[in-house]
């Protein structure tokens, strides 16, 4: 499995939040041939299944959102642009003049238009404009637009991907798709044979509009333990050097009243056993991911979140490091086989 290529693969395919349905066939496609099966349920999740050989065997549910960032036709001018709103947590400073995909009757190319600064009150020029105020231009007039690209439309930011330098890779979509491109390269990795859990992994609804549709999955399912992995903050300059993480360091590993203590610990000595780069993070209250929605449900469900740092979140140039996806990969087939490929009870 080509990591780089896989992750451009599945990072290309639409999701925005409440259409994570609009490339299912593709998606499916990319993805099914490492499991057994695969189901859906009515609020968007995907959950993809390997089963154990062994008869009764513990459940583990593996997450990784599947949704990402974007927006919605909310109107239409005279002069046929589009209006716009946010779905999730879009970052209004970098929408001006990006390139996007509007998502209408057919794929339509457009452009996040804002009036040129010498046309701004200069008393203006440096107000960041709300993304409620901003337009795409997609270059027809009102009436085709009306037919096109409906009030309702979604619209992504455009799925264009850059290698920069040998290690990172930059582009839209990557949170948190390349986490479930290592949860896939782990599976890639298992020896089936020795396989002594059923894996449900899912590929989780609505997360970035913070409607948690994965306590569903979860109550269907009902697993013994569950792993979850997100993006995190990588170190960039600015940032905040007592949080954020190193891009290239390895999987993030958290301490949190939401994580379970054993299981934290167990991964932590599987890193050290296998010689795998690890960081540390600490977040004491919640870890603002889906592992806070998942240990929650029913009687409880012990879970542990691993992250693999990323910059520049929300926009079109996420970047990762290809090293940490890899790497992330290699530590959860690991941890799958030390807790459930029969060296631990």
């Amino acid at each position: 499995m080509d990591v780089k290529k896989f992750t451009v693969d599945l990072c290309s395919l639409m999701s925005i939040d409440g259409f994570e349905f609009a490339e299912e066939d593709k998606m499916i496609k990319l993805v099914l041939p490492y499991f057994d099966s695969v189901k859906s349920d009515s609020v968007g999740n995907y959950v993809f299944v390997l089963k154990s050989k062994k008869k009764h065997a513990p459940k583990l549910f593996i997450d990784t959102h599947y949704d990402e960032v974007g927006l919605m036709v909310k109107g239409i001018t005279d002069d046929g642009m589009l209006r716009i709103c946010g779905i999730g947590g879009v970052d209004a400073r970098i929408l001006p003049s990006s390139e996007v995909v509007v998502y209408g009757k057919k794929k339509i190319k457009g452009i996040v238009a804002l009036k040129p600064t010498a046309l701004i009150p200069a008393e203006s020029r440096d107000r960041l404009v709300p993304v409620t105020e901003l337009l795409v231009d997609i270059g027809y007039p009102k009436e085709k637009t009306e037919k096109l690209a409906p009030i309702g439309t979604p619209i992504g930011y455009k799925p264009d991907y850059v290698t920069l330098g040998k290690k990172y890779l930059s582009g839209k979509s990557l949170d948190d798709k390349v986490c479930a491109v290592a949860v896939i390269k782990a599976i890639s990795l298992l020896d089936r044979e020795k396989l002594g859990c059923d894996i449900y992994f899912s590929m989780s609804a609505k997360e970035e509009t913070g409607g948690s549709a994965v306590p569903c999955a979860v109550f269907d399912i009902q697993p013994d333990f569950s792993i979850s992995l997100d993006v995190t903050f990588g170190m960039a300059p600015g940032g905040n050097k007592l949080s954020d993480m190193k891009m290239g360091g390895g999987a993030v590993v958290t301490r949190s009243l939401l994580t379970d203590r054993e299981t934290v610990a167990m991964i932590e000595n599987v890193a050290k056993e296998k010689e795998l780069p690890i960081q540390s993070d600490v977040c004491p209250m919640s870890t603002g991911t889906h592992n806070d929605d998942i240990v929650l449900v029913g009687r409880g469900v012990p879970g542990a979140l691993i992250s693999i740092p990323a910059w520049f979140m929300h926009t079109q140039s996420e970047t990762v490091c290809i090293d940490d996806i890899e790497n992330t990969a290699k530590l959860l087939c690991a941890v799958i086989e030390k807790k459930f490929g029969g060296e631990e009870k």
